[in-house]
C-alpha cells in the first residue's frame, strides 16, 4: 500500500507531529497507533508529502522534519499554502469577510432551491427542504449578529447555538491570523522555508497554492434532500463552510502585496539554495492588483533558475469571476492594462528546454466579461521546447499567427494537446485547426468550447456551440482519413 502522505492528516495532528518528529522511533510508533489514518500505513509513519502554511506551527513542523536524521530523507513533495489572513478586528475587513460568508450561504441556498424545483417532490421532501432554508437563514442571521461587534456584546435574545458556533469559528480564524502575524513579524519566514527545503535531499516536486480547503462538500445533484439536510445541519460542516469562505476571500485589503512578495521571494530562495525540482506547480487566485506581482529582473532570473531542470510545469490563475465590485475590487477594464505583470511570471516560469509537460490555465473568468486581455505570445517565452510532449491551454486568447510559431517549436515532440475555452482574435478557427495539423506526432487531442473569430463561412461564435463537434475537430487535427475540416 502506498505510504501515507502528511497533507491527508487533520491539521491538529500535523501540528501535533512537530514534537514527535524530534523523538525516537518508539514515539513515532505510538503516534501511528494513535491515529486511525495511519493504521494501514505500510511502514512506521512514512510520508512523502508535506503541506506547509505560513504559520509558526507549520514552519516549525517543516524545520523539525528537515532537521530529523531520518524523516528528512522521505519528503519528495512540498505543498506551500500562501493563504494570508485578514484582521477581523478591523471593522472594514470584518464586514468584507462576513459578507463573503453570507454570499457563500446564499449561493448554496440558491443551488439547492434550483435542484429542488427541478422535479416533483414528496411532502416529506418539502418539509426537509423547508428545514434546509431555515438552517441557511439561521447561518445568515448568525453572521449578521456578528457584523457590528463581538459576540460577547450581543443581547440575550441572540444567545443561540448558530450565533455561538459562528463566533467560535471566527475565533479560530482570528487565532490563525494572530499566529501568522507572529510567523511573519520579523520577515524571516522565507529564509526559514528556503533553509529547511535545502535539507531535503529527495525534494522533486514543489507546489504553490492559495488556501487549504477543509470542507468536504457534497454533490447536491446526486444526493437526496434528506442527505443534504443532514449535511447542512452539522455545525462542523457550517463552520468549515465559513472557514473556507474566509480563507478563499483572497488577498484583500493590505495583504495581497505581502502575498505577491512571498510568492516571488520563494523562487529567490529556491535559486539561492540551488533547489531545482522536477515538477513545479502554481495555482493562484486571480490577483486584484496584478502589478503587485510584477517580477523585477532579479526575480525573473530566480524563477528561470528554479525551473532549469523541471520536466513538468503548471501555472494556473483562477477565479476571475470572484472579483466583486462591492468589496473594492478592480473592475475588468481596470485590470486589463496590468495583465503583463502576470507575463513577468509566466515567461520565466516556462523558460526551460527540459520541460516535458506544460499547463497554462487562466480560466473561470465571468461569462459576462471578456477574458483577461493578454495574448498567448505575451505569456509564453521565446524559447525552444524540444522535449515537450504534453501541452494544456485553458482560458487563453490567441491570434492565428501565434499558432504558426508555437507549432514550429513543438512540431516533432508533442503527442498530447488539450485546449479548453480558447478564444481566437485576428483569425478564424478553420485556419487554426489546419495549422494544428502540422503537429506530426500528435496522438491525443481535446478541444472544448472554442470562442471568438469567424470560422470560414462567415458565421460568428454564437453559432459555434450549435455547429461545433469536438470529436470531428479532434479527428481532423489527428489527420484521420475521410475527416474534413468541420468549419468548412
Amino acid at each position: 500500500m502506498a505510504s501515507q502522505t502528511i497533507e491527508k492528516l487533520p491539521p491538529e495532528l500535523l501540528i501535533h507531529c512537530c514534537s514527535y518528529l524530534k523523538g525516537s522511533i518508539a514515539d513515532i510508533r505510538n503516534l501511528r497507533r494513535s491515529s486511525k489514518r495511519l493504521c494501514h500505513a505500510s511502514s512506521l509513519f512514512l510520508f512523502d508529502t508535506l503541506t506547509v502554511r505560513i504559520s509558526t506551527k507549520s514552519l516549525s513542523a517543516l524545520e523539525a522534519v528537515s532537521n530529523h536524521h531520518f524523516f528528512h530523507k522521505l519528503v519528495t513533495t512540498i505543498k506551500l499554502s500562501l493563504c494570508f489572513y485578514g484582521d477581523i478586528q478591523d471593522q472594514l475587513s470584518r464586514i468584507g469577510l462576513i459578507s463573503e460568508c453570507d454570499h457563500r450561504f446564499r449561493s448554496i441556498g440558491l443551488t439547492i432551491t434550483r435542484i429542488f424545483n427541478s422535479t416533483r417532490r414528496t411532502a416529506e421532501e418539502v418539509e426537509q427542504f423547508n428545514r434546509i432554508q431555515v438552517r441557511i437563514s439561521d447561518m445568515k442571521f448568525a453572521l449578521a449578529s456578528l457584523e457590528m461587534g463581538a459576540v460577547e456584546a450581543r443581547p440575550p435574545s441572540l444567545s443561540s447555538s448558530p450565533v455561538q458556533m459562528m463566533a467560535n469559528t471566527f475565533d479560530v480564524y482570528n487565532d490563525r491570523f494572530v499566529d501568522q502575524q507572529a510567523a511573519i513579524e520579523d520577515d524571516t519566514h522565507l529564509k526559514r522555508i528556503g533553509a529547511a527545503m535545502s535539507k531535503l535531499p529527495r525534494l522533486h516536486s514543489f507546489e504553490i497554492f492559495g488556501n487549504i480547503e477543509t470542507l468536504n462538500e457534497i454533490d447536491y445533484r446526486s444526493c437526496s434532500i434528506a442527505a443534504t439536510m443532514e449535511w447542512l445541519n452539522s455545525d462542523e460542516v457550517c463552520s468549515n463552510i465559513v472557514l473556507d469562505a474566509l480563507e478563499s476571500r483572497g488577498q484583500k485589503f493590505s495583504h495581497e502585496q505581502r502575498f505577491a512578495g512571498t510568492f516571488n521571494g520563494i523562487f529567490v530562495q529556491l535559486s539561492e539554495h540551488k533547489i531545482f525540482p522536477f515538477r513545479l506547480s502554481v495555482e493562484l487566485n486571480a490577483p486584484k492588483r496584478p502589478l503587485f506581482f510584477q517580477a523585477d529582473q532579479a526575480q525573473q532570473n530566480a524563477i528561470r533558475s528554479a525551473v532549469q531542470r523541471a520536466e513538468h510545469l503548471s501555472f494556473a490563475v483562477r477565479w476571475w469571476s470572484k472579483q466583486r465590485a462591492e468589496f473594492d475590487l478592480l473592475l475588468p477594464d481596470m485590470f486589463y492594462p496590468e495583465m503583463p505583470a502576470l507575463a513577468s511570471l509566466t515567461q520565466p516560469f516556462f523558460d526551460t528546454e527540459s520541460v516535458r509537460s506544460m499547463t497554462l490555465d487562466i480560466h473561470d473568468y465571468s461569462i459576462h466579461n471578456d477574458p483577461p486581455c493578454i495574448y498567448l505570445s505575451e505569456l509564453l517565452p521565446d524559447c525552444q521546447w524540444p522535449q515537450l510532449q504534453e501541452l494544456s491551454l485553458t482560458g487563453l486568447t490567441f491570434q492565428e499567427q501565434e499558432l504558426w510559431q508555437i507549432v514550429a517549436r513543438i512540431r516533432n515532440s508533442l503527442t498530447i494537446l488539450d485546449m479548453d475555452g480558447l478564444r481566437i482574435y485576428g483569425g478564424n478557427w478553420k485556419n487554426a485547426f489546419q495549422i494544428l495539423r502540422g503537429l506530426d506526432n500528435l496522438e491525443e487531442v481535446s478541444c472544448r468550447w472554442p470562442m471568438g473569430g469567424e470560422y470560414g463561412s462567415g458565421s460568428h461564435e454564437d453559432d459555434l456551440v450549435f455547429r461545433f463537434s469536438e470529436e470531428a475537430v479532434c479527428l481532423y487535427i489527428l489527420k484521420e482519413p475521410d475527416f474534413e475540416n468541420p468549419f468548412g
